[in-house]
């Protein structure tokens, strides 16, 4: 049996070769379930020209060969499947249980945090990990992993003057999100851990180690812990990690 989604739908050009599909559902998760059947059904349909497609939070960016398919047609095609996509085909993803250290120098912004959200450390931490997270989206940076279901008690705001660099795997949160950064960079988010391994490797098959609709949550460990981690392969610690 079908599972109809009511949603808004439009459609605009990115560019000559690309159209972003806009949703809205009316939530967050409700939109990116559409995202994702939308998607599920573009790539099983193999619609003639699409070449990639990026899922995101409410969005989904659709990139195509203009020589093999006219703007307009690609979004007459879209609107088509829209009609019929169905919230069971979304795929389930990954779940992944996460080891990783809170403890100082990992969390960053542990004291800043205390102050603006009236909560002992312990506290934070507690709440943070307790959450499962919903993988919306991946970008920005190559592989930097966007996490909703962030709980309200802990939604912050971000620095007012960003870092010059953030350390690789870092678990950040700011506003309602959190997220997780891939590799030494730039970035605003308060840092309230990090992981004892990369989730981006350029030279793999699939460089970014989380993809849309996986599901993740964070198991804390003592900084010994961590330390031993870090000497693990890291194909043996992604392996524990994955749930499913």
């Amino acid at each position: 049996m079908t599972q109809s989604l009511e949603f808004k739908m439009a459609i605009r050009p990115f560019g000559d070769s690309a159209l972003l599909v806009d949703i809205d559902a009316g939530s967050t998760d409700a939109s990116s379930d559409v995202v994702m059947a939308l998607n599920t059904q573009l790539l099983r349909q193999r619609t003639v020209g699409v070449t990639q497609t990026t899922p995101s939070y409410n969005s989904l960016l659709v990139c195509f060969e203009p020589e093999r398919v006219q703007q307009s047609v690609l979004g007459s095609e879209i609107h088509t499947i829209a009609d019929t996509i169905d919230i069971k085909n979304i795929p389930t993803g990954n779940q992944w249980s996460l080891p990783a250290c809170f403890d100082e120098p990992y969390a960053l912004d542990r004291v800043a945090l205390e102050k603006e959200l009236s909560r002992d450390w312990q506290s934070i931490v507690d709440r943070f990990c307790a959450e499962e997270y919903r993988v919306h989206a991946v970008g920005f940076l190559p592989g930097f992993t966007y996490l909703g279901n962030l709980p309200d008690a802990l939604h912050c705001n971000r620095l007012r003057d960003p870092r010059a660099t953030v350390p690789a795997s870092s678990i950040a949160i700011a506003g309602t999100q959190a997220g997780i950064y891939p590799f030494d960079s730039p970035g605003g988010w308060r840092i309230i851990g990090r992981l004892p391994f990369t989730v981006f490797q350029a030279q793999a098959d699939q460089p970014a180690l989380f993809q849309a609709n996986d599901r993740i949550r964070f198991e804390a460990v003592t900084s010994e812990v961590f330390g031993e981690l870090e000497q693990r392969p890291i194909a043996s610690l992604i392996k524990q990690a994955t749930r499913r």
